[in-house]
């Protein structure tokens, strides 16, 4: 069992990244494979390449021709393969798999049975690969947040440190497979709540983001999933620009509820369907097919439609077919996704808002023509899907990432917000969500038992403290602080309280040798009485320069028992909710 709270979570941040970066270079490299031997192989359709695929000489895409009547063949055919993994090995692998880990955390203790993470990374491969609307972040997030579970039982850890761990995953997988570090760090802390943070998981997911970023981007180089070319201007340079991204941010957010009520709707459809779950993939994947024979734009992620946006290749996309596609993407990841199919909602989020930014850049570019489409792009997508997604500040920062778009921050920020705010609470992508850490299955035992209030300071407090007596010299004082490490210790006589003795105390010039303790020692030192809760003491901590507090006897005026400091608060409130939930777990 690791014991350093350092060492552990260095060890696990990078053992997690390892796995997703690894997990990542699997999930990519198995789609294009399925994508080869499925949807190519089939119909002879191929999808452009994002920015990962491509360099700015790379020609731009043209559609050519494919046997567009065979593209429901490839996505059925992936959908009765997906269905059959999913439902035979894993059906909890269903659906978007970010979802499936944010309630892992809120409702089992951060626990993900082993198969999950293989079961999806293949499923999630044959429902993309074969044409269906789907991302693979969820897929990735899973698959590293069930490693992290993994490796919390493997060390010993408690349930917290597993649930810590698991959102380190969502974290390190979603950073990597966007090439977005310090945004998939972020989003591990946000993306489990509506209104709150889990700030535990910062620093383990930073490690894991971290770690995975660096073995994914050592494949592709280290730049961003979308590649902007250079004779593109990005920046904000206008203040009345402002009013245009206010407008966006509105539209955004009523966009986003329209794809969210129409996402469950259609997987609240599917759930109600009198049909063996193994072939209800395929019904979704069907529809899906029937729209892709008209409309090719909406299979797979998407991120090549994208980057053709900001390569203007808009000669593929007029504004007619924008809008169209921006209703149709919504509609064929319902059915592939709310059907059971397996895969990701962020990605097409992210190529949803683009088509309605892309629309939008393309009308409002004549009466503001100091803003093109790309700009108008980038800001949309990351509104759009960070309003939905409840994860404002996260989504804004890998937007960045992905564009290389930072001086777009100003735009982001507003719209991003007002989308969020627009959408409200109640209109989330991932329904696994909870408000805050108050509603929080993981957090209950926090809020529903006033804990530190049942805990007394004599159950925490430390009765093998430092002490030294009044008439010991200065310099035996000094010793014994330096000895003990600590910043305080006590001065008594006897078991009497006399002082307290710490180096803001003691002069730089004193003579230590002919001093006394009791010239330099402060007579009166804060102190709390033993029938106290640790709940007093704390806030007493907090206005103590000395971090420690010297516990009174309350039957004996003047009688020390012992000192308590944050450490011994924390040991004991620890114990106390181990032993809530061991006797919850006997009834």
């Amino acid at each position: 069992m690791i014991k350093s709270a350092v060492g552990k979570w260095v060890i696990l941040g990078v053992f997690i990244g390892i796995i997703a970066g690894v997990g990542s270079l699997a999930l990519y490299y198995s789609i294009l494979l399925v994508t080869h031997f499925m949807l190519t192989g089939i119909t002879g359709f191929a999808p452009p390449k994002s920015g990962l695929g491509i360099t700015a000489s790379t020609p731009l895409y043209t559609i050519g021709h494919y046997r567009w009547y065979l593209i429901p063949v490839s996505l059925v055919a992936g959908g009765l393969i997906s269905g059959f993994i999913v439902y035979r090995f894993a059906p909890e692998a269903e659906g978007h798999g970010t979802d499936a880990a944010i309630s892992a955390f809120h409702n089992n203790d951060g626990r993900i049975r082993r198969r999950i993470p293989l079961v999806k990374l293949v499923s999630s491969a044959i429902t993309i690969g074969s044409g269906g609307s789907a991302g693979r972040e969820g897929p990735t997030a899973q698959i590293a947040a069930g490693f992290g579970s993994f490796a919390s039982d493997l060390f010993r850890l408690s349930d917290r440190d597993r649930r810590i761990a698991m959102a380190a995953g969502i974290g390190a997988g979603i950073g990597s497979i966007f090439m977005a570090p310090l945004g998939g760090a972020l989003l591990s802390t946000e993306i489990l709540y509506r209104q709150d943070f889990e700030v535990e998981a910062l620093v383990p997911s930073i490690i894991a983001s971290v770690t995975g970023y660096s073995i994914f981007g050592y494949v592709f180089g280290y730049r961003a999933l979308f590649l902007i070319p250079s004779t593109t201007y990005l920046g904000f340079v206008h203040p009345e620009a402002l009013l245009v991204y206010a407008g966006i941010g509105i539209l955004a957010g009523a966009g986003g509820i329209l794809y969210v009520k129409f996402f469950y709707g259609i997987q609240g459809l599917f759930k109600k369907l009198k049909v063996s779950k193994y072939f209800r993939p395929a019904i979704g994947a069907a529809i899906v097919g029937i729209i892709a024979i008209f409309f090719p734009e909406v299979m797979g992620l998407g991120y090549g439609w994208v980057q053709q946006i900001f390569l203007d290749n808009l000669v593929l996309l007029p504004l007619w077919i924008l809008i169209v596609l921006f209703f149709m993407k919504i509609i064929a990841t319902s059915f592939t996704i709310g059907s059971g199919g397996s895969g990701g909602v962020f990605a097409p989020g992210i190529v949803t808002g683009a088509f309605m930014g892309a629309a939008i850049g393309i009308v409002i570019h004549p009466f503001f023509p100091y803003l093109n489409v790309t700009e108008i792009t980038i800001v949309t997508m990351i509104a759009f899907f960070g309003g939905i997604s409840k994860a404002p500040i996260s989504v804004m920062i890998m937007g960045t990432e992905m564009t290389g778009g930072f001086a777009l921050f100003l735009p982001l920020m507003l719209s991003t917000v007002i989308s969020y705010f627009v959408s409200g609470s109640k209109y989330s992508i991932y329904s696994a969500q909870v408000l805050n850490r108050s509603h929080s299955p993981a957090h209950k035992l926090e809020y529903e038992t006033p804990v530190m209030d049942q805990i007394s300071v004599r159950d925490a407090m430390n009765r093998e403290y430092p002490y030294v007596e009044e008439n010991d010299s200065l310099r035996d004082g000094l010793e014994k602080l330096r000895s003990t490490r600590t910043k305080m210790i006590v001065v008594q006589s006897g078991n009497m309280l006399q002082g307290a003795l710490s180096i803001e105390h003691i002069k730089q010039d004193a003579n230590i040798s002919m001093l006394k303790v009791k010239d330099v020692m402060n007579p009166k030192p804060i102190t709390i009485e033993d029938d106290a809760n640790i709940h007093k003491a704390l806030d007493l901590l907090t206005r103590s320069a000395d971090g420690k507090l010297i516990v009174m006897n309350h039957e004996k005026n003047g009688q020390v028992l012992g000192t308590i400091t944050l450490s011994e608060i924390a040991d004991a409130y620890n114990r106390e909710i181990r032993k809530i939930k061991m006797e919850r777990a006997e009834q």
